[in-house]
């Protein structure tokens, strides 16, 4: 039985923790034996708790972890693996630490964010962010020394060959995209939907802020369903921008850290989901177009890429242009266009899914084996 270690910056809420949990979880049925690593004890999405993944960490003190990140790992007493799924630019570094110690180990990068150190307050990623031509020779290290590098979209990819000069490392480099996504019954999809557009994402996006021009034009209740850090400053400082609104009497709701359930009826009956805000991917929009929540999305996301020409032209918005997100949203909404949007969403989802994801990873894995 081959051991798989997946390798994530924290446990919470978020669309790679998602990955990395799902993609745990399912291996076991497949008769991989799996682990996961997170670099930090941070707050643990219940998601974890819900799949059963028993979790390791290099840090089980999370300010400490976050201050010494990228410069120590505690990883001496990390079981030896067969594969390593190494998650962005941290994973990469204990993945390929863990390589040197044991030489046939097959390292899997999927890089999310180039160029992007995701832990906040980290020594390390400061000195990465001031120096930014040392983070990009790092980084085309962690992709020539893995065995396949995976991204969540073209867009990603685009990125990643302007980031860096590929000639000879491209063909190690394959689209994955995160449908990890299930989607509902055809006879699920809810026909009448409840009066509210829906904003699922990170707190702290860009996207939020965005929504909030959107807000102070449009009557339309809203539900914003996601996590942010307490002591983020972003996370606050956007919350305090929406109670500004609702003193100004809109309607808007907040559900923080929803479970699975909570969201899939959150998508399921909603007028619309909105993030008017670049995601290289945006694993939310596509499981709102599993439940049969007709999306309105940035152009420049990976998402648009799974959908065709004619929904493409619809739904995926120049995300600075608010006059036309409002225009857009008024259009659905005063024309009762929910229902038969949102079942051309489902249907892209009938081949954008779980089990076309995990089809294409066990492919991935049993050639590195081989």
């Amino acid at each position: 039985m081959d051991k798989v270690l997946s390798i994530v910056h924290n446990t919470q809420p978020g669309g790679v923790q998602r990955i990395s949990a799902m993609e745990t979880s399912i291996l076991r049925k497949f008769n991989y034996e799996t682990f996961l690593l997170s670099i930090l004890k941070s707050h643990k999405w219940t998601l974890f708790d819900e799949l059963d993944i028993p979790l390791t960490y290099t840090f089980n003190n999370e300010v400490f972890g976050r201050l010494l990140s990228g410069l120590f790992f505690n990883i001496s007493s990390i079981a030896e693996p067969d594969i390593i799924i190494a998650h962005n630019n941290p994973g990469a570094q204990i993945a390929l630490r863990l390589k040197r110690r044991k030489k046939n180990v097959a390292v899997v990068l999927y890089l999310h964010d180039s160029l992007v150190y995701p832990i906040a307050g980290s020594f390390f990623g400061e000195f990465l962010r001031f120096f930014p031509e040392i983070f990009r020779k790092l980084e085309l290290k962690y992709i020539k020394e893995s065995d396949i590098v995976l991204v969540n979209s073209v867009f990603s990819l685009d990125r990643i060959m302007k980031n860096h000069d590929l000639t000879d490392s491209c063909k190690k480099i394959e689209v994955l995209y995160p449908t990890l996504n299930v989607p509902v019954a055809e006879r699920s999809l809810v026909r009448k939907k409840k009066n509210y557009m829906l904003a699922v994402g990170r707190i702290d996006h860009e996207a939020f802020y965005n929504v909030y021009e959107i807000m102070k034009r449009v009557d339309i209740p809203l539900v914003i369903a996601g996590y942010g850090h307490p002591y983020n400053p972003t996370f606050r400082r956007i919350i305090l921008f929406f109670e500004l609104l609702k003193r100004k009497k809109k309607d808007i709701r907040f559900v923080f850290s929803p479970s699975d359930r909570q969201l899939l009826e959150l998508y399921r009956d909603a007028l619309l989901f909105v993030y008017p805000g670049h995601e290289n991917f945006n694993m939310s929009a596509v499981e709102a177009m599993s439940a049969g929540c007709p999306v309105l999305v940035a152009d420049t996301s990976g998402v648009c890429e799974i959908m065709p020409p004619r929904l493409q032209n619809e739904l995926c918005l120049d995300k600075n242009n608010t006059d036309l997100w409002i225009e857009r949203i008024t259009e659905v909404v005063e024309n009762n266009r929910s229902y038969d949007l949102g079942k051309s969403c489902w249907s892209v989802t009938q081949k954008y899914n779980r089990d076309e994801h995990i089809t294409k990873l066990l492919k991935i894995l049993k050639d590195l084996i081989e």
